[in-house]
């Protein structure tokens, strides 16, 4: 991916095309499930983007069963001028969840283009101006903006997460783009041309990431995706332990569903050869964590093997292996902290608590391991909602549908288990004076306990919510 950016990094940039002709129906579409701290926000934001008088609508696309829809009720009634153009639509049933809701609002209405929003998105009033140009070119289907993070500062957990998440939209996203390959839709922040989202199939549930589904089938039926790297929107990352596990859990998860529902598809169509293979490692990427889990069980013993003496063959491939498993990853991400502003101090400055971080990662592989068996077993299923809005939130919730609270302990144990050891080989080699491997199990360690103990923090509704 580090190769692809810098390769096509002259093309990443996409020219401001003209303006699209008069009367062009925009719909901007807000799905919402019980998002009661942040919903007032988007409606500030949505209710301020500029486009022609009369060509644009709003559905406020709310399956809410709490306090949320008394929210807007109320929002509505205090701003009269913006509610003009906003539909607050609410269904008797939650079918198909975000798409469900996406699908139901596209049939109440004629509009040629949809832009979609997550709750805890803060576009500008200019991001209509900015995207539609693009579609002037009849084979456009979606264009799409990067992510912004408002609250990465908020804590090492916010931290953390805008930077695996930066390395996506600013290094991975700008390559697919550039170099002519397949990349998705993120689900927010991005606008839909009707045709090609009805041309694709429409919207369906039956994976729990439907963006990347429908963004696949789109690509495949000759649609055209752009990517505006250089304009961003802000938004929100979960501020909770267990909300960010449930979010990486059905982003995997669905990824891995869409890889069962699609990928034998793109092998067999007749797209270039590249876009196939980057096909291939982008839909199978969350098969990493089940590696990430075995190598976690056999890192111990395997230094117990060659870790005194190593000779022969081990004195290549052990370097060799840290340099594929560790440096390059690290470059990957402190390429997406430089060119996100262009800062070399903010990518050096994180270099040094790299291996923290990649201690971090590896944790996290045991939910999104789970996340990948799911994936491979069943189709759909529920679509659970990040939680946003700072740390009011709290997490507990989420525990329940976790699969359960037994599934969730199971999680806690394993990440717990894997932890000690870690540890306890870390206690063997640094009785050995084996130092440099003694540091290396103690940072890995200490992922796996970190997270595994704010984790649990999670399983008793009265506990505060976690943050690390």
């Amino acid at each position: 991916m580090v190769w692809l950016y810098w390769k096509h990094l002259r093309r990443v940039s996409t020219p401001s095309p003209a303006p699209l002709p008069l009367g062009t129906r925009v719909c901007v579409q807000c799905p919402l499930y019980n998002e009661p701290l942040v919903v007032e926000r988007l409606l500030e934001c949505v209710t301020r983007l500029r486009w022609e008088p009369g060509a644009l609508e709003i559905q406020v696309l709310d399956d809410s069963t709490d306090a949320t829809p008394e929210i807007i009720d109320r929002w509505l009634r205090q701003h009269p001028v913006q509610a003009v153009i906003v539909k607050h639509v609410r269904r008797p049933e939650r079918v198909g969840y975000k798409a469900g809701a996406l699908a139901y609002g596209m049939t109440l209405t004629k509009a040629e283009f949809f832009a979609v929003f997550d709750a805890d998105f803060r576009p500008e009033p200019d991001f209509l101006e900015t995207l539609m140009p693009h579609f002037q070119e009849s084979r456009v289907g979606v264009v799409q903006a990067r992510w912004e993070f408002s609250n990465r500062a908020a804590s090492l957990l916010t931290r953390f997460q805008a930077i695996f998440l930066d390395a996506h939209f600013v290094v991975e996203q700008a390559a697919r783009a550039a170099g002519g390959l397949y990349f998705n839709f993120n689900g927010t922040a991005g606008i839909w041309r009707r045709t090609a989202l009805e041309d694709a199939g429409g919207w369906t549930s039956d994976t729990v990431t439907e963006d990347l589904d429908a963004s696949y089938r789109a690509q495949l039926r000759g649609w055209k995706f752009v990517y505006l790297d250089r304009y961003a929107v802000p938004s929100e990352l979960p501020e909770n332990l267990t909300a960010f596990k449930s979010q990486q859990r059905r982003w995997t998860k669905g990824g891995v569903q869409v890889a069962r529902k699609l990928l034998a598809t793109v092998m067999r169509s007749n797209v270039p050869a590249r876009v196939k293979r980057e096909a291939f490692s982008h839909l199978t990427v969350g098969f990493v964590h089940p590696l990430l889990i075995l190598f976690s069980i056999l890192f111990v013993p395997y230094l117990l093997l060659v870790g005194h003496s190593p000779t022969g063959v081990w004195l290549v491939l052990n370097p060799v292996t840290v340099l594929l498993t560790g440096g390059f990853t690290v470059a990957f991400y402190m390429t997406g902290q430089y060119f996100r502003q262009r800062r070399w101090l903010e990518g050096l400055t994180w270099l040094v608590v790299s291996p923290f971080f990649l201690a971090f990662g590896l944790a996290m592989s045991v939910t999104c391991c789970v996340a990948v068996v799911e994936g491979l077993i069943s189709r759909g299923g529920e679509f659970v909602r990040t939680p946003k809005g700072g740390r009011a939130i709290s997490a507990a919730g989420l525990v329940s549908r976790f699969r359960s609270r037994t599934w969730f302990m199971a999680i806690i144990a394993a990440e717990f288990l894997l932890g000690l050891a870690m540890l306890g080989g870390a206690l063997h080699f640094g009785r050995h004076e084996m130092l440099a491997l003694s540091a290396v199990l103690v940072v890995k360690a200490a992922g796996f306990l970190t997270m595994a103990a704010v984790s649990s923090q999670d399983l008793f509704p009265r506990s505060v919510p976690a943050r690390i």
